[in-house]
């Protein structure tokens, strides 16, 4: 969780002023009593209501937020609550249902189709063979499928101009357009 907790800090950090004052809009609603601390109790009930995030609404998650272990949050460790929340990271193993902390593998397939689903695996299922999949799946883990994906928007965009700031985040939204491509480019890394 310290990983998810140093990202945390470091978006919370570059939020403007009015950004910083949703998280701490969302901080006072969650804190049910106003007590300044989030209870498990407090925690539950709110995640529960958020349909989406009820994956993260167990006291084994919330006692991995709490770093202090004094059973409640405070807003230092409240802002990977907000992180996870507003960036929808929030990734489990197919096989063993762990949460994907950090580095994680991802079925190049899966996330390159249309379903909208992707095949994701914690390091051990990945080092384990523990695969329930497509016989032919290719899997690469997170920070080299995407440095594949940047390569491909590089190699697209040769020849065709510089383009500005708006269009390559644009392109970045895009993703990966065909397997074949990603394939290639992971042979070459």
């Amino acid at each position: 969780m310290e990983e998810i907790s140093e990202t945390a800090k470091a978006y919370y950090a570059n939020l403007s002023e009015k950004q910083k004052h949703l998280a701490s809009d969302f901080f006072k609603e969650m804190d049910a009593d106003g007590d300044g601390k989030i209870t498990f109790q407090e925690y539950e009930q709110h995640i529960k209501k958020m349909k989406r995030f009820q994956t993260i609404s167990s006291s084994e998650f919330f006692k991995k937020l709490d770093k202090s272990g004094d059973g409640s949050l405070d807003f230092d460790e409240f802002i990977a609550v907000h992180y996870l929340c507003s960036s929808e990271r929030i990734y489990f193993c197919d096989e063993c249902k762990e949460f994907l902390y950090g580095v994680y593998f991802t079925c190049v397939q899966c996330f390159d189709g249309s379903s909208g689903n992707s095949y994701d695996l914690c390091c051990s299922c990945y080092r384990d063979k523990n695969i329930n999949h497509h016989k032919d799946a290719l899997f690469l883990d997170n920070y080299t499928l995407l440095q594949a994906k940047r390569q491909q928007q590089l190699k697209g965009s040769a020849g065709q101009g510089s383009r500005g700031v708006s269009e390559t985040v644009e392109l970045a939204n895009f993703g990966i357009q065909t397997t074949a491509t990603v394939v290639g480019l992971c042979s070459l890394m």
